[in-house]
């Protein structure tokens, strides 16, 4: 298992932000807060923030997502408000009591900056930081611009859409779990759709339009066409390899149940399990013990019965694997202990984005039964994400969807 990330695969492959002649001249001289954290790099390893002071851009503030602007909080952990030691530069959380940039924080910026590097999966919440971005641009009238990346699971589109009534920030738009697009993408699809409220006043509209709008800075040679994994650093403390990324839209579920994911071992989303899980198939060992990417893991000290996944495939996913958590959900009701939690939590309808996968598991349906049971709706998005692409694709009729 690669541990680390390192640039290879498209030998072209340059982020949004390597792209200096495409935003050069708008943004020199200009004011502006830059949503960014650990990812935001340029291949030579220069942080995106260092980059744009060294081309004149005054940088008044930094604002950070899940995890903070240097990567190193647990997931779900409150990031505080800070200074940058290096530049000084004030940074402010998006990602504690504040989820949306409140509007007295772009006063006198002519541009917010977004680029992060993102995983392309619903409930990976940097794109709900996105999208409150978007509205607080929109009512401010400043406009934006995202340094777009590559995504490592652009290449398909899977899962149910998110109903009403269970956005939260693992989940705040009509989408699938994975949702195929760069955040360049998405940020246009959110806008387009007026998805979020500022989206939907017309006058508020204009006048951001009027100022620049949404700007997406293309990333060079990427193509949803192809998989792409060029990192230079993990996008989260706890998806630590190319094969981590690829399982985990299919093993997040786990986390709104009393089953691990990995958290607190060296391989988290590449496993899963709990004390009683034992016999089967739920054989390996593993017992969570607190790291730099969880620090109260869940079973912590306890040794762990579960399955290992694979951490060196040659080739990517196509789809999610609905298997583990159907076969984990069967195991449970048969062979769980009477002390043992109940399966769902809260947290699980929110990851799920409705009640219909509960509901699903609960009565028995077979993983086919469960994928056709979204598929038309699943179509309807495809059409949409088409109308959105700006790298190439496959097409509706050729995105995978089961």
């Amino acid at each position: 298992m690669h541990l680390c990330f390192s640039a290879r695969g498209q030998e072209s492959y340059l982020p949004g932000i390597a792209q200096t002649g495409e935003y050069y001249m708008k943004l020199t001289e200009k004011s502006v807060a830059v949503v960014a954290n650990a990812t935001s790099l340029l291949p030579n390893g220069t942080h995106t923030v260092d980059h744009l002071i060294s081309l004149s851009v005054d940088v008044r503030q930094v604002w950070a997502p899940e995890h903070g602007f240097r990567g190193d909080a647990d997931a779900g952990e409150h990031v505080e408000d800070g200074r940058d030691p290096k530049t000084g530069i004030p940074i402010k959380s998006l990602y504690g009591k504040t989820k949306r940039p409140p509007t007295d924080w772009l006063e006198g910026l002519d541009w917010v900056i977004y680029d992060i590097q993102d995983v392309g999966v619903r409930f990976y919440t940097y794109s709900t930081t996105l999208s409150y971005v978007i509205d607080a641009c929109v009512e401010a009238g400043v406009p934006l611009m995202i340094m777009d990346r590559g995504n490592p699971n652009g290449h398909y589109i899977d899962g149910p859409i998110l109903k009403p009534g269970f956005e939260s920030m693992v989940g705040l738009h009509p989408i699938p779990v994975v949702h195929g697009l760069t955040m360049g993408e998405y940020a246009s699809m959110v806008y387009g759709e007026h998805w979020m409220p500022a989206t939907e006043n017309e006058q508020w509209r204009t006048a951001f339009e009027r100022k620049g709008g949404i700007e997406v800075i293309h990333c060079k040679g990427y193509s949803h066409r192809e998989v792409f994994k060029e990192f230079q650093v993990p996008p989260s403390p706890n998806l630590r390899s190319i094969e981590a990324i690829w399982h985990y839209p299919s093993l997040c579920y786990f986390e709104g149940t009393p089953i691990s994911c990995g958290r607190g071992t060296d391989a988290p989303f590449t496993l899963f399990g709990a004390p009683w899980f034992s016999g089967h198939s739920y054989d390996a060992g593993f017992t969570p013990k607190p790291d730099h990417g969880a620090k109260h893991p869940k079973y912590k000290g306890q040794l762990c019965f579960g399955q290992f996944l694979p951490t060196d495939m040659d080739t990517a996913y196509g789809a999610i694997h609905w298997n583990h958590l159907f076969d984990a959900y069967a195991y449970w009701k048969e062979n769980a202990p009477t002390e043992a939690p109940e399966f769902f939590n809260a947290f699980f309808k929110k990851l799920a984005g409705s009640n219909e996968l509960q509901g699903a598991l609960e009565s028995g349906m077979r993983v086919e039964e469960w994928v056709n049971s979204y598929y038309e709706e699943l179509y309807q998005y495809k059409q949409k994400a088409y109308e959105y692409a700006l790298y190439p694709h496959l097409g509706v009729e050729t995105y995978q969807s089961n």
